[in-house]
């Protein structure tokens, strides 16, 4: 509301919440002011997987980015900050009225009924002084000293709810939707790799089409219904970097996932919607360059 240009939660927060927002807030009307976290609390407006859990539908949640990034965060989160992915980023003053965007996916409705949860970003998750498991040269982000990790995992277990965490692709591959109700996947430290720099191996990340498929045979389960979210978000970063092969590469896996999805379903009774959460800028310079140079940057 308060910019002429949209960014990627504001414009989130119209697409999934059907409310206009102010530049750089989640989850909230445009009564929220940025970084203002008071103005917050009436502010708040649900989303799809709001009314899908209301409708005893199964809910879930894939991406490529980290899964407390802007555009997933406005399916569960309420923030003044689309920065305030963990508490070390949420200002002193606010912490304790505030909760930081990884503790409301974990801790609060609807977060914390969603069904399968995949994506990037375990550094939201853990404390500062844990390594990352891929890349111990860094550590968590956390200054609460909790680990929601394994917060989740325990918390499930205690009631005894099927429930499992995965890391890496080999982990994710021996996850059976048949004998799992809940998923949570993080498979990297900030966000996933692009595609086309993948490790496609047992230690490395599974697809964005691998991560649907696998989100689609969980949620099915539900005579209900399900509501299933999948972003190609890196598309977006490859336009931010000026690096067009990456951008084409990254729309052909999310075409891919598209596919799937398409031989998975009945179209019949399923709705597949595809679309933007907001334009992307991508700059194709030289006054002088002649028809046909390849844009790739070879």
């Amino acid at each position: 509301m308060d910019a002429q240009v949209g960014e990627s939660s504001a414009c989130a927060t119209a697409l999934l919440c059907g409310v206009k927002a102010n530049y750089e807030t989640v989850g909230l009307d445009s009564s929220a002011r940025f970084e203002n976290c008071y103005s917050s609390f009436d502010a708040r407006v649900p989303s799809l997987i709001n009314w899908a859990q209301e409708q005893g539908k199964s809910t879930g949640l894939v991406t490529t980015t980290r899964v407390t990034h802007a555009t997933p965060a406005a399916l569960y989160a309420h923030a003044a900050s689309r920065y305030w992915e963990d508490d070390g980023k949420v200002p002193p003053a606010a912490r304790t009225s505030c909760k930081d965007i990884a503790r409301q996916l974990l801790e609060d409705e609807p977060g914390r009924n969603i069904n399968v949860i995949l994506g990037g970003g375990r550094r939201h998750f853990v404390p500062k002084v844990t390594q990352d498991p891929e890349e111990p040269d860094k550590e968590g982000r956390r200054l609460d000293g909790r680990n929601l990790i394994e917060e989740w995992s325990r918390n499930h277990r205690l009631r005894n709810v099927a429930a499992k965490y995965v890391a890496n692709k080999e982990q994710f591959e021996s996850v059976d939707p048949r004998k799992v109700n809940h998923l949570l996947g993080l498979f990297s430290y900030s966000h996933m790799d692009f595609d086309v720099d993948r490790n496609t191996n047992g230690s490395g990340d599974p697809s964005l089409a691998e991560m649907t498929i696998k989100a689609l045979r969980i949620l099915a389960k539900n005579p209900e219904g399900y509501f299933l979210f999948v972003e190609g978000g890196r598309i977006d970063h490859a336009h931010h970097y000026n690096n067009a092969y990456r951008a084409l590469d990254e729309t052909l896996a999310l075409e891919e996932a598209v596919r799937a999805v398409m031989k998975e379903v009945d179209l019949s009774e399923t709705l597949l919607v595809v679309t933007a959460d907001h334009s992307h800028v991508l700059t194709l310079g030289g006054l002088a360059t002649h028809r046909g140079n390849p844009i790739f940057g070879k």
